[in-house]
């Protein structure tokens, strides 16, 4: 019985190990935004078995919130650690169907293309929504990379076996750096250049209003 179960698993992290390989070459790796008057910011937060998912869309302008959508959800894949495109992904483009604006760039928290099979969280969703997306990770899943300068605006690129797979970033003076990664329609200079004009703090304006949203929804606060 243990063995059939194991063996169950393994089949199933084999198939979407394929299916993810398969994603990642639908990857785009060239420019396709236009002129950028809002941006959409996704974050998920937990509440034991429960995610609170927000989509939280500013204007680039003047960082006001046009328009958010928070959605409860139980979650049912479970946390394995490379697969979290499964784990979040479905949950994002739900939040982001409903949607009455369209976003011209989206900023995910997770990972791009930095990610050992090139599909991470922000690559599954930009892949299916089409909007060019970028991802924007708090801590380092894979790579090598040299500390940036201290400064805001100090990076320096994060390189897999030679090749540059992100950017790690300084977005704030003397605060510990976080790590930027091509999603879907977009290259990595463009990607870096638009978190570094949307930060005030250490992560881009719209993850942290959708993160500050989603924990209010936890205690009915939005």
């Amino acid at each position: 019985m243990t063995n059939t179960l194991r063996n169950s698993k393994e089949d199933s992290l084999a198939l979407l190990t394929f299916l993810q390989y398969s994603l990642a070459r639908r990857v785009e790796f060239q420019n396709k935004l236009g002129y950028l008057n809002s941006i959409g910011g996704c974050d998920v937060y937990y509440c034991g078995k429960y995610a609170y998912v927000c989509v939280c869309l500013i204007r680039i302008s003047d960082f006001s919130v046009i328009e958010k959508v928070i959605i409860k959800r139980e979650v049912k894949f479970p946390y394995i650690s490379g697969y979290f495109c499964f784990r979040e992904g479905p949950l994002l483009l739900e939040a982001l169907d409903r949607l009455n604006s369209k976003p011209d760039c989206l900023l995910v928290d997770g990972n791009g293309v930095l990610h050992p099979r090139g599909m991470g969280l922000a690559s599954f969703v930009g892949i299916f929504v089409r909007i060019p997306t970028i991802g924007c990770a708090k801590s380092l899943l894979l790579g090598d990379y040299r500390r940036p300068a201290p400064l805001k605006g100090g990076f320096s690129y994060i390189k897999l076996k030679k090749k540059v797979v992100g950017i790690a970033l300084r977005t704030k003076n003397n605060v510990k750096e976080i790590f930027v990664s091509v999603g879907w329609g977009v290259n990595i200079l463009r990607a870096k250049d638009i978190v570094l004009g949307l930060s005030k703090y250490r992560i881009p304006e719209p993850i942290r209003l959708a993160h500050y949203f989603a924990s209010m929804a936890v205690h009915k606060k939005v």
